[in-house]
């Protein structure tokens, strides 16, 4: 199953860079505002052209996204294409190139052990590409240091969350529906045409991923489950949202399932 997967997308949009975009854009809109003004002064025209290459371009990250999910979702390697990842309970690794996929505790803590002995106590942290390690705790950046003076960073993870994680998976692996928690297996022999719904969802500051039989079990779902206005995940991609902490490769499948048809 393709969630089995973790991809870290150092070199596209994670390990930080979604949030570095969020840092980045805020207190920006009055700076677009008086550009897009600008552009449709001088000519809409102007205007109309740069908003059709931003869709063109999310389009095409989108596009990206799903060439790597494929492949991963046939034990592919997305940088060397070889089937050679193997998988563990919270990272993906390709036997073959090296590359590498992991998440931080949530529950747990990450240690920056420096050179000098010392040990930075964070949430999670993230590498930059400026060649710095970034200590986060609850949504915050305690501490900024240059990869150089890091020996390694440790993840102490709670029992309970490692076991939280096994029970997880182990559901993942069975495939049961996270509103009925019928076989998907028994339901997909029962209807053959239709498609599993899968869709991501932050009720608090982390991503979840949950998978439906049925349309009707969605929607039973998220009538008992609403989501906060402001983050509307049920009616947004998961692709060019910051909004919360992602546990998987952040795009809904089912949307992206939809891009390669051509239905949007």
């Amino acid at each position: 199953m393709l969630n089995r997967f973790f991809k870290k997308d150092a070199d596209d949009a994670t390990n930080g860079a979604s949030k570095e975009r969020q840092i980045y854009i805020e207190g920006q809109d009055e700076h677009v505002q008086e550009v897009m003004d600008l552009l449709s002064q001088d000519n809409q025209v102007d205007l109309d052209e740069a908003l059709v290459e931003v869709n063109e371009t999310v389009r095409e990250a989108a596009k990206a996204s799903l060439r790597d999910i494929k492949l991963m979702e046939e034990g592919h390697c997305p940088s060397c294409g070889h089937k050679a990842l193997r998988q563990f309970l919270f990272t993906t690794v390709c036997s073959g190139c090296g590359w590498f996929s992991f998440i931080s505790p949530e529950e747990g803590k990450s240690l920056i052990h420096l050179l000098s002995g010392r040990a930075i106590e964070c949430g999670t942290t993230f590498e930059t590409k400026g060649g710095f390690v970034l200590g986060i705790t609850d949504g915050v950046v305690r501490a900024k240091v240059p990869k150089d003076n890091v020996e390694y960073v440790e993840f102490a993870w709670t029992d309970e969350e490692i076991q939280c994680k096994r029970e997880s998976r182990a559901r993942e692996e069975t495939g049961v529906c996270s509103w009925c928690e019928k076989s998907l297996t028994e339901e997909e022999e029962e209807k053959k045409e239709k498609e599993n719904v899968i869709v991501y969802a932050a009720f608090g500051n982390t991503q979840e991923r949950f998978v439906f039989c049925t349309d009707k079990c969605n929607e039973a779902f998220q009538k008992q489950y609403p989501i906060r206005i402001h983050k509307n995940c049920y009616e947004r991609s998961c692709i060019d949202c910051d909004l919360c902490s992602k546990r998987y490769i952040g795009e809904d499948e089912t949307y992206l399932r939809l891009i390669e048809e051509g239905k949007i």
